[in-house]
Order: C-alpha cells, then sequence, then structure tokens
C-alpha cells in the first residue's frame, strides 16, 4: 500500500486547508510572517534550488526536490499539528494535497527521523506501517542534505555548523546533536555522491578552491613556499580553479597574487573587494555609519583602522605591538588621518585581542547597533563590516560570473571570518592551527599550514582525479 494511503487511513481528515498547488505563498500560509521555522523551509528551498540547477536532473525531478525542501517542516505549524511529530504531521498534510508519492516519503521520513523514532515507542509503532524509506531516492537524498545544510534561522551552513548550533543551543551532551551525529554518515555520503555528480553533470572534473592567506596558505612572516606553489600549478593544470580570498587588503598582495596567478579572480577585505585581470573594485555594501563608528571607538580607546577602496586610515596613535601585528601579515600600514569618505569606507578593523573580553563585547554591540557584522580575523583583529556581507559574497559573486556551479568548490580557511564559506560552498577545510571557533565547523581537517596542509588537499584532489571526477578525501574527514 502507498505512503499517501496508509496516512490517509490513519488521519481520515485533512490536518489543514489543501491545495494541489504546492507554492512557497501556500507554504507561508500556516506560519507568521517573521517565523524562523519558515526562514529555514525557505533556506533549504534555495539550496535545493542550487542542487538542482547543478545536478542532471530531469525537470519533474527537479521541481520535486525543491517542493519537497519547502515544505520538509511543514509538520511544526500549529495549524497542522495532530501528534506533536512534525515528519509524520507534515507527511499527512502533504498526503491529503495529493503530493508526489516520493515527496510524501521524503517528508515522512526526512533527516534524523528513523534516528529519532528509535527512542520513541509509539512514533515508532505508528512507522512500522509504512514502507522503509528509500534512501536512494534523489529527493530523499536532497531533503536530508538541504535540511542539514540549513540554520534554523535560516542560514547556510556546514554540516559541522549545524551540530555546533545544536550543541549551543540545546549543550553538549542533549539528545539533539548525538542524534545529528548518528544522521552524519547518510548526510557524508548524500555530500560524497552530489559532488561527483555534480562535477560529472556539469564536466568540471576538479571543483573551485577558495583559500584564505594568513595561517591557512601561508605562516604570518612567511613568503608563500616552493612546494605550495608547486601544487597550486599542478592543481590548476590538471583543470582546477584557485582563488585567494583574505581580510587583507588585495593592495597588500600583488606579489602572491602574481606568485599564484591572476588567471581567476581574489578578493580581499572579507569579500568587499575583487581583482579581475590585476583590476581592483569594490564589492558589496559599504560601511555608511563609519565616522560615527570610528568617533566611538575613539572614545572607549579602542584603535583601529579604517579600509578604503585605496588604502587604510586612522586617527588613532598605533602602539608599536599594533603596527608590529599589520607588518607581520604584511599588511599594507594605516595613514594617519581622517577617512576619506568619497572612497568608499569598506571595513573598519580593531586591534582587539581575542583575551580583551570586555572590548571584544563594546566591538561586537558597536557593530550591531550600527546594523553592520562583525568578525574575528586573527587573535589581535576583530573587525566590523557591512550586514549580511563576507567572504561568501565575492565568493558566490565570482563563481556567478564564471558561470561555474557553485556547490562544485571548496573554502579553505582557519578562523571566523571564513564560516560563512564554509556555510555556501560544496565541501570546507580548516587547517589544525584553525581557531576555536572554525575547527568544529569545517567538513575537513587538513593538516597545519606549516605541515602544507593546503598543497597536500591540492594534490589529494589531483589525484582522485585521474580517472574522472573528484572524489572527497576521507582521511581528513572532522569528526565532531
Amino acid at each position: 500500500m502507498k505512503i499517501s494511503s496508509i496516512l490517509k487511513k490513519i488521519f481520515p481528515e485533512p490536518l489543514g486547508p489543501v491545495s494541489n498547488e504546492l507554492t512557497d505563498e501556500l507554504a507561508a500560509s500556516f506560519f507568521p510572517a517573521d517565523s524562523t521555522r519558515l526562514a529555514h523551509m525557505r533556506q533549504a528551498c534555495r539550496t535545493a534550488t542550487r542542487l538542482a540547477g547543478q545536478m542532471n536532473y530531469d525537470t519533474e525531478t527537479a521541481e520535486k526536490v525543491i517542493t519537497a525542501a519547502l515544505f520538509h517542516d511543514i509538520g511544526y505549524s500549529e495549524k497542522l499539528s495532530k501528534t506533536g511529530f512534525h515528519p509524520l504531521d507534515g507527511a499527512a498534510y502533504l498526503a491529503h494535497c495529493n503530493a508526489p508519492e516520493d515527496i510524501v516519503m521524503a517528508v515522512l521520513w526526512h533527516s534524523s527521523t528513523p534516528v529519532e523514532i528509535e527512542s520513541m515507542p509509539e512514533m515508532k509503532e505508528i512507522y512500522s506501517q509504512f514502507p522503509a524509506p528509500d534512501y536512494a531516492c534523489p529527493i530523499y537524498k536532497a531533503v536530508a542534505y538541504c535540511d542539514f545544510r540549513t540554520s534554523p534561522v535560516g542560514e547556510s551552513f556546514s554540516f559541522g555548523q549545524r551540530i555546533v548550533e545544536l550543541e549551543n543551543r540545546f549543550g553538549m551532551d542533549s539528545v539533539p546533536p548525538g542524534i545529528a551525529r548518528k544522521t552524519l554518515p547518510y548526510s557524508r555520503q548524500n555530500q560524497q555522491d552530489f559532488a561527483k555528480e555534480i562535477a560529472c553533470a556539469q564536466k568540471k572534473n576538479l571543483p573551485w578552491i577558495f583559500c584564505d592567506i594568513d595561517n591557512t596558505l601561508i605562516t604570518p612572516g612567511k613568503t608563500i613556499d616552493r612546494r605550495t606553489l608547486n601544487a597550486i600549478n599542478r592543481y590548476t593544470t590538471a583543470g582546477g580553479h584557485f582563488s585567494l580570498i583574505t581580510g587583507k587588503h588585495m593592495i597588500s598582495l600583488p606579489h602572491l597574487v602574481n606568485s599564484v596567478g591572476n588567471y581567476t579572480p581574489h578578493a580581499g577585505v572579507n569579500g568587499s573587494v575583487i581583482v579581475r585581470n590585476g583590476k581592483l573594485e569594490v564589492f558589496g555594501e559599504k560601511v555608511t555609519p563609519f565616522k560615527i563608528i570610528e568617533n566611538a571607538l575613539i572614545d572607549a580607546g579602542v584603535h583601529y583602522a579604517t579600509y578604503v577602496s585605496d588604502g587604510i586610515w586612522t586617527r588613532t596613535e598605533l602602539t608599536e605591538g599594533e603596527i608590529d601585528d599589520f607588518v607581520k601579515v604584511g599588511e599594507t600600514l594605516p595613514q594617519k588621518g581622517e577617512t576619506p569618505g568619497e572612497k568608499d569606507p569598506i571595513k573598519i578593523l580593531t586591534f582587539s585581542r581575542r583575551d580583551q573580553l570586555k572590548q571584544c563585547d563594546l566591538v561586537r554591540n558597536l557593530a550591531e547597533e550600527h546594523g553592520m557584522s562583525c568578525v574575528r580575523t586573527g587573535e589581535h583583529f576583530l573587525e566590523i563590516g557591512p550586514a549580511n556581507h563576507g567572504k561568501h559574497s565575492a565568493m558566490m559573486q565570482i563563481m556567478k560570473e564564471a558561470g561555474w556551479p557553485d556547490l562544485n568548490s571548496i573554502a579553505i580557511g582557519d578562523s571566523e571570518n571564513d564560516l560563512t564559506m564554509f556555510g555556501h560552498v560544496g565541501l570546507s577545510a580548516v587547517v589544525a592551527n584553525g581557531a576555536p571557533e572554525a575547527l568544529p565547523a569545517a567538513d575537513l581537517q587538513i593538516p597545519a599550514c606549516e605541515e602544507y596542509g593546503v598543497a597536500r588537499l591540492l594534490d589529494a584532489l589531483v589525484d582522485s582525479a585521474q580517472d574522472g571526477c573528484w572524489s572527497i578525501p576521507g582521511n581528513w574527514l572532522a569528526t565532531y
């Protein structure tokens, strides 16, 4: 017997107003306009749309993947809650809407449901009436992948970020993170399958690499080593793309760009400048309240440096140690004086060490007060930038301009400002020397910067693609 028929037998009456048109408008009708659950469903749908556009799906399958992702959590609506177990309530509603059977199956069994019901005797008894989930079904696989890669409030996440969020919300030893870890092997297999299928469908045998610089590609104070340059050259010769993406200003990096090659765009200032063929352009929003923020920092005794399109400025007297911090990472030293507002202020770096807790709270609160973002880019730097903007913004723009399938990509980093990249790429990697907020967020934990982690990953990817499309290196999979 079909799942829909069984559901209609268990729930003879529809749980809510039914419709044969499963649209965003219908999904939204079950939640308040500001619902985070609806935001989660819509983001999962956007990820599904990206996925469907890059896989070799037929039109019907693509539409089902997108619809199932949008409606996977519809059972959370108070208007549809019958049993209180959202996969069952959502599937029952969709059955009465005469949704396709594979969509109903995907919603009924989505994500961690097979694991969860093992500790829920009543639900396990109900679910024993249904056929087992079809783990190979493309609709089921896509929903599991998109759900796990979406935060509860609608952000793009890596698997690791999803588990960290559950730990922060429920506690390290609580049930939800444990269930997520049990679900992880299946989700990772999906990730492996999608990576290979997208690469093959798009005829891109290697992914586009977006690589942070300091403490990831290069040890601060040193130049790029020959082994890493050889690995980059081997990678690009084999058909891969490689772009630098950093918090530093691109005006500080002409020699490095020349070394790795300028055949692809590179990005700096946390995604606020992009260099294409040697030409630097500002990308994204500006820090419009920069003067107010600067004055507040000065009043609080916090030293800063404001980045504009072609330079860096400050009105504070930097200490020798702060100047040394800039010199160590090879950044252009700030000019002394008023920030020229006509030159597009795009970032305000503050000299705020990780252990300066009160100062860091002040800087983060100041950013929030003025609708800006705030990220740590190093142990000594806490930076204010445009809202909802980051390295991921430039990364996605670069791939969009190139017509590149953006899930066929890998971000490599070490710090908080790399996290949004981790959430948007097909695969993320963190070096072993990464910051505590970055280490649990990535899919891969590769060797440290000083142990040639980037070079070793590039070589592993090229080796995996010798007979076709690349594979995810299993030896560095994060354990979470």
